[in-house]
């Protein structure tokens, strides 16, 4: 399912790359921690319900529980996004927090495709763009921007993806939804090596480039007692 995009950016709101250097090392965090939930939702499975497709329902409440608890050991003040008397019922509520005045959500996305908003009207407005209000200590703080980090699960529960979306307008259902941008989020193991540093120490080259004969000076005087 394709969802639709809105052009041209907003000046007030970032693009990709500019809202990864907002969030700074919270994208390699964010996919520790939900590797780490999807394995241990896989492994509940596993053990509990063997070569079998868990409820959605129990699943995504294992996965959110397991990576809030990374997080926050990770000192990321995540919390589960929606009300408590809908927090178990729906697989598609998830977690919320507040990073570098922006305000993210982790949200299950099949494919990297945002799922609606249903009759919410707080994701509604949070898919449209409108800012909040939150506090650090007792400062308090206004966000800039609304971003979505999705994932979802493949076959066998592992974590399939992470992408990074900026949501423009809310609607009920996926295909009424409206994205700036939305682009997957680079495995921390895939992420390119610096090259390395020049190095001093002998390599051992002088020792491969060397004259053809080299004459020594016992050589040169054998050589000339001979004559």
């Amino acid at each position: 399912m394709t969802q639709k995009y809105l052009l041209p950016l907003p000046q007030d709101l970032p693009d990709f790359q500019s809202a990864l250097t907002d969030l700074e090392r919270v994208p390699d965090i964010l996919y520790r921690g939900l590797e780490y939930a999807a394995y241990k939702t896989s492994s509940y499975r596993d053990a509990e319900f063997p070569k079998k497709w868990l409820d959605a329902c129990l699943s995504a409440a294992i996965f959110r529980a397991n990576a809030i608890e990374f997080l926050r050991k990770e000192g990321i003040d995540a919390g589960p996004d929606g009300p408590k008397w809908l927090f178990n019922r729906l697989p598609f509520l998830g977690i919320s927090f507040y990073y570098n005045r922006l305000h993210l959500r982790i949200l299950k996305g099949p494919s990297g495709t945002l799922p609606g908003c249903g009759i919410s009207r707080r994701r509604k407005k949070f898919y449209n763009q409108l800012p909040s209000n939150y506090l650090i200590g007792n400062a308090p703080m206004r966000t800039k921007a609304n971003l979505i980090v999705l994932w979802d699960f493949d076959s066998a529960y592992a974590l399939a993806q992470l992408w990074l979306a900026l949501p423009a307008n809310g609607g009920s259902r996926p295909q009424d939804v409206s994205v700036y941008w939305c682009d997957p989020l680079v495995h921390p193991a895939e992420k390119t090596a610096p090259p390395p540093l020049p190095t001093t120490k002998d390599d051992g080259m002088d020792e491969l480039v060397r004259p053809r004969k080299q004459v020594t000076k016992d050589e040169d005087m054998g050589q000339s007692g001979a004559r």
